[in-house]
């Protein structure tokens, strides 16, 4: 059965007679979609799904079920080349739903990742991906404005939109509804879903937004200036300690348990230069140079001429991660990469003879070609007022993005969207002790499922109104903490098991 589609920006409709059976993963290759073609399109047997060479992720799929498999180039313009693939359980697998996923750091890559759809089919979803409109580093952003779009909302949008289209092709029963997981830098797509395009998804999960590009590059480079400006500034990684065991001591207990972790970061106010060394330089303390780079990092990126915050800085307690971007001999790839080729437009731009302005450079990094990057617009009136539903979700000691972005965003949608609507669309948790995303490595890390969070939202109309997240130390699980809605903190009861979301309570 073949189907002509007619497709828009924000539309898929059907032109011909309604569907009344299945069309065979093999003959949607044929399915006429504007400015769509369709690559791919075969099936895959329970367990053969081998991925291809690029992919490093050393993943194992023999346990994947029997799906559809299809590749797509997507042209909404004439200078786009967005790759997509969609993966579609067989009909008896499918649960229904369709779930869309993002990408991490700057995107492109010469395939894209499996995993994630992987993890889509295995749970019953129909699930999708893209290359956000490039493969490669970012060099395309010089003269290519319709890719900077591609890349900031279009090819994800494109995406949901002719998945909608194959999935309506496919399957003899129609989608449920659409949801999107995401962390990190497939934040974009999520939020920019909620913002740009109200209809694309139902149900959205946010953990650690990384949705301000153009100023998180500024945070970056903050970071690393910081502990770069001279020699004697440098913090040695084996210091970072030093310096967290002094937060510790200054604000752990405020939440009523001294348990290592900071329940009160927000209203934490520690300064460093109570472990400056007294004499000679020593493995116990700090530098007067060392303070003050710490100092900057807690203070974060102003501008200089109107002491306005560019962007969040790290909170006590992250002491332990900023190792990546405080540490290294060269700045993290990203900013690097978004100055030279974004905002400057120069490959050969260099971090050490040309240093940032803190004024113009933000003014510059803010062009409306830029703009598409960021997913930071707190109007999401539309996406409230069709039942959409959104979980955010921000870590004390995220140092990838640190709390403000997250905290910031919320205070504005509750501004421009009112209380009320924010109150029954969206909830917001800062989890104490949480770096850059929920999992389960790492010396301290908390998890807990999104997904099945905002499902369970979506089928019972019951909002999270508070979270229990497995408690994780050096791998292995050893307790249960609780986490409450913003601006809330779990305090401690004082009497019961610590690792116990019982022994805490919202206040």
């Amino acid at each position: 059965m073949r189907l002509l589609l007619a497709t828009s920006f924000a539309t898929v409709s059907l032109i011909s007679a309604p569907i009344l059976a299945a069309t065979a993963c093999a003959d949607l290759k044929n399915l006429s979609i504007p400015n769509t073609k369709i690559t791919l399109a075969e099936s895959v047997a329970a367990g053969a799904f081998r991925p291809p060479a690029s992919d490093k992720g050393g993943q194992q799929f023999a346990d994947l079920p029997a799906f559809c498999r299809i590749q797509a180039t997507l042209t909404p313009t004439s200078d786009s080349d967005i790759k997509i693939e969609l993966w579609m359980p067989v009909a008896a697998r499918w649960n229904g739903k369709f779930r869309g996923t993002g990408n991490g750091g700057l995107g492109g890559g010469a395939s894209i990742p499996p995993g994630p759809l992987a993890g889509g089919v295995r749970g019953g979803y129909a699930a999708a991906g893209n290359n956000t409109g490039h493969e490669g580093g970012s060099n395309y952003a010089i003269g290519h404005p319709e890719k900077i779009k591609d890349f900031g909302y279009r090819s994800s949008h494109e995406m949901t939109i002719v998945s909608k289209a194959l999935i309506a092709a496919y399957y003899d029963t129609p989608l449920k509804y659409s949801v999107m997981a995401e962390s990190g830098g497939g934040t974009i797509a999520a939020l920019s879903a909620a913002q740009r395009y109200p209809e694309d998804y139902d149900v959205l999960a946010v953990t650690s937004m990384s949705s301000y590009l153009s100023r998180h590059t500024f945070g970056q480079m903050w970071i690393w200036y910081a502990t770069h400006d001279s020699e004697a500034s440098f913090i040695p990684p084996a210091k970072y300690a030093i310096i967290h065991q002094a937060a510790l001591k200054a604000c752990d207990a405020d939440d009523g348990l001294a348990d290592g972790i900071i329940g009160t970061a927000e209203r934490c106010h520690f300064d460093p230069v109570v472990i400056q060394c007294k004499g000679a330089d020593a493995p116990d303390c700090l530098t007067a140079p060392q303070v003050a780079a710490a100092r900057k990092i807690y203070a974060g990126p102003k501008n200089p001429r109107t002491g306005k915050q560019i962007y969040s800085p790290l909170y006590p307690g992250s002491e332990l991660g900023w190792g990546q971007l405080a540490g290294g001999a060269e700045p993290l790839g990203i900013p690097v990469d978004f100055f030279r080729y974004y905002v400057f437009q120069d490959p050969n731009w260099d971090y050490k003879t040309r240093r940032l302005n803190w004024d113009s450079d933000v003014a510059l990094a803010e062009r409306p070609e830029i703009a598409p990057v960021n997913a930071v617009d707190p109007d999401l009136r539309k996406y409230f007022a069709r039942g959409g539903k959104l979980l955010l979700i921000g870590g004390w000691n995220d140092n990838g993005v640190p709390p403000d972005v997250a905290v910031n965003y919320y205070k504005d949608v509750v501004a421009k969207t009112g209380a009320k609507a924010t109150r029954e669309s969206m909830r917001f948790f800062m989890v104490p002790g949480m770096s850059h995303g929920v999992g389960t490595t790492g010396a301290e890390n908390f998890n807990v499922d999104t997904l099945a969070l905002i499902e369970q939202w979506r089928q019972t109309g019951q909002a999270p109104n508070q979270l229990v997240m497995d408690h994780y130390k050096d791998g292995k699980q050893v307790g249960r903490r609780l986490v409450c809605q913003y601006p809330q903190i779990a305090r401690y009861k004082g009497s019961g098991n610590t690792e116990d979301p019982a022994s805490f309570e919202c206040k």
